[in-house]
């Protein structure tokens, strides 16, 4: 049974990184990084509760990783592209395809906003990944390789290939 770090006993608690302050200090940030790949609510917050499930399985190595915030993004992204493929290859309707009467959360509701959610849906899950991880977030082309788990070429391929995706969608005709 997995119990939470408050319930441990101040012995047991692991000293230099409490659980609940990473949690705290990223969640929010996991949460829009997922729902920007996945483009559903639900399958973001299963994927940040998923993320932290495996940060606290795994808490006794992680804690002392000098960057922690990096290997949770890393899980979060692999987790969402996994369960992207998964989706796709049960043949479920896919997620970024989902019909939906506004724009995603955390856009407007003018013209443009809905334009630009429209044309971010037509986006892989490894391009909306680049995208967001490189624009968005502001990590660069090689710390984007190592959350996506790919080379940095491959990174700039996604980044290069949606962008003109977007480009195209959102061309004025």
């Amino acid at each position: 049974m997995i119990t939470s770090p408050s319930l441990m006993t101040s012995s047991e608690a692991l000293p230099d990184r409490p659980f609940e302050s990473i949690v705290r200090t990223d969640a929010r940030r996991l949460y829009w990084l997922a729902l920007s790949i996945l483009d559903d609510g639900g399958e973001a917050e299963d994927a940040v509760q998923e993320t932290f499930l495996r940060a606290w399985k795994s808490w006794e190595s992680v804690s002392q990783i000098d960057r922690p915030e990096a290997w949770l993004t890393r899980v979060c992204v692999n987790y969402c592209l996994n369960r992207r493929r998964l989706v796709r290859s049960r043949r479920w309707t896919p997620l970024d395809t989902a019909e939906s009467t506004a724009a995603s959360p955390g856009w407007g509701t003018d013209s443009a906003s809905i334009d630009m959610d429209r044309a971010y849906r037509r986006l892989s899950g490894k391009q909306r990944a680049a995208i967001t991880l490189n624009y968005d977030y502001g990590y660069s082309v090689e710390e984007c390789a190592v959350f996506m788990g790919c080379r940095p070429g491959t990174v700039r391929t996604h980044l290069k290939r949606g962008l003109a995706t977007l480009r195209k969608e959102l061309k004025d005709d």
